[in-house]
């Protein structure tokens, strides 16, 4: 086995997604999330206001980048203040953070279908073994859900310029006022009609008419054309998906945080 350290991996994978290896500047901003928490939607949100683009699946990787599809070399190009998204748990480095979090139980079906989608496991891949797999974090390496919000909880007063958390099912009840929050936390100025113009592109409604209409965009290379990247946009969804045996699994390893959280219990 190849052992890398950080310049190794730096001057071999030169021109390959950096990921967490990447150089970080001081003025840096991170939309952090464990994957399938709505940070793919909070891009096209703050990208639309933030550079006054409508942003799409072509060119959002030029606004509010991927650090796991875009190499070094490419990041320093974008103009910053960047905006880069993350899935990593909580990095030292990071000085100003928004972390978006989702209900781990709509997390694991919608992590589910983007398995599925993309390839990563048969179609009929058994649930149950997945769900195996997400709660050991065997699926990437984020760590598991748990692990990933609390590493960012825990260390929240360390960031140096601030932490915002935003719950997935605030943003989409109150879209406008929790995008005012994350404005002013970023501390941008935009009047109420650029907010709702934002927020009426970045609909989930839009987001899938353009999924249909740049279906060559790359983020779907290889992917499986007749599964959507973009889901409904709601929350609870996991109610027609999952049984007993697997909400009382989920729920029994993350119990504490999801309370914390202020989401609901319902096995005891």
């Amino acid at each position: 086995m190849i052992k890398f350290t950080y310049k190794k991996y730096k001057r071999v994978l030169l021109n390959q997604p950096i990921r967490n290896y990447l150089d970080v500047f001081n003025d840096d901003v991170f939309l952090v999330s464990y994957p399938r928490s709505g940070n793919t939607w909070l891009r096209f949100l703050l990208g639309s206001l933030i550079y006054k683009q409508q942003i799409d699946w072509n060119n959002f990787e030029q606004y509010v980048p991927d650090i796991y599809r875009n190499s070094n070399k490419e990041l320093k190009r974008i103009s910053r203040p960047r905006i880069l998204k993350s899935h990593h748990s909580y990095d030292s480095r990071y000085n100003k953070v928004i972390y978006l979090v989702r209900d781990v139980r709509d997390v694991l079906v919608s992590y589910y279908k983007f398995h599925l989608k993309f390839k990563k496991i048969k179609k009929d891949y058994p649930l149950d073994t997945f769900i195996e797999n997400f709660i050991n974090g065997e699926l990437d390496d984020f760590g598991t859900w748990k692990q990933n919000v609390e590493s960012w909880l825990k260390n929240k007063d360390e960031i140096k310029y601030g932490f915002l958390l935003i719950r997935y099912e605030d943003l989409l009840q109150n879209t406008y006022s929790v995008v005012q929050k994350i404005m002013d936390f970023l501390g941008y100025q935009r009047t109420d009609k650029e907010i709702s113009n934002a927020i009426e592109w970045a609909s989930f409604s839009n987001m899938r008419k353009l999924e249909d209409n740049q279906k060559n965009a790359d983020i779907f290379e290889k992917s499986e054309s007749n599964l959507k990247f973009t889901n409904k946009g709601t929350y609870g969804y996991w109610k027609d998906f999952l049984n007993q045996a697997n909400l009382q699994i989920l729920e029994s390893y993350n119990k504490d945080l999801l309370v914390k959280l202020d989401y609901e219990i319902y096995t005891k």
